[in-house]
């Protein structure tokens, strides 16, 4: 997958394992941060997607969202990113401070990359249990702004060298509200071809 191309049916697979456990983790994770308040899991999606696609996937250019970015480096590299609407990211702040939303304040940013940083590293904290690799996140980054906006930093900060973003759709429900996000995984130079091979039993070394 580190040369443009799409991923097998057998790598699918393994990115929707991949998906199931990362959400079951960030689930079990903010249940316990959430003011007494059931969290549920909705099944996540796992999409391969060119960029245009993915700026589509969140509303297009012009949409409104907060995204939580995170480096990734260890045995394998890259980044990933946690995009919400706007409208989820509310819903979000107000759930985990049970209180209405008010404004993207310090308390309320605070808020959201507490919980970007503990969905993608649930993520990470899978990835690592699948394969045994060494993998440390760096310290999250919060934009709130256009769609457009934020996907360009995060693209120009990934030097990104694929054509296709592994898009893992995530959700949430809370008492009816439904918390709904994107998980992008954006590979560095070689992609997460390590990942795929020791998972295949292909790895040589």
């Amino acid at each position: 997958m580190g040369d443009g191309t799409k991923p097998t049916p057998i790598q699918l697979d393994l990115l929707r394992e991949l998906g199931n456990i990362g959400a079951g983790n960030a689930t079990a994770a903010l249940s316990g941060m959430l003011h007494d308040r059931k969290l549920d899991m909705v099944v996540p999606e796992v999409a391969f997607l060119s960029l245009p696609e993915t700026t589509e996937l969140i509303g297009g250019p012009e949409a409104p969202v907060a995204g939580i970015y995170i480096g990734v480096s260890g045995d394998i590299h890259g980044h990933m990113a946690f995009l919400m609407p706007i409208h989820s990211a509310q819903e979000l702040i107000e759930a985990m401070l049970g209180r209405e939303f008010v404004e993207f304040d310090d308390m309320s940013c605070s808020v959201l990359e507490e919980v970007g940083n503990v969905v993608i590293t649930s993520y990470l904290n899978a990835l690592s249990s699948m394969t045994d690799l060494m993998i440390m996140p760096s310290v999250p980054g919060l934009a709130i702004d256009m769609a457009g906006a934020i996907w360009s930093s995060v693209l120009v900060g990934a030097e990104i060298t694929d054509d296709y973003i592994t898009v893992i759709k995530s959700a949430f429900s809370s008492e009816g509200r439904e918390i709904a996000g994107h998980i992008m995984l954006i590979p560095g130079e070689g992609g997460f071809e390590k990942f795929f091979k020791i998972l295949l039993g292909t790895d040589s070394g």
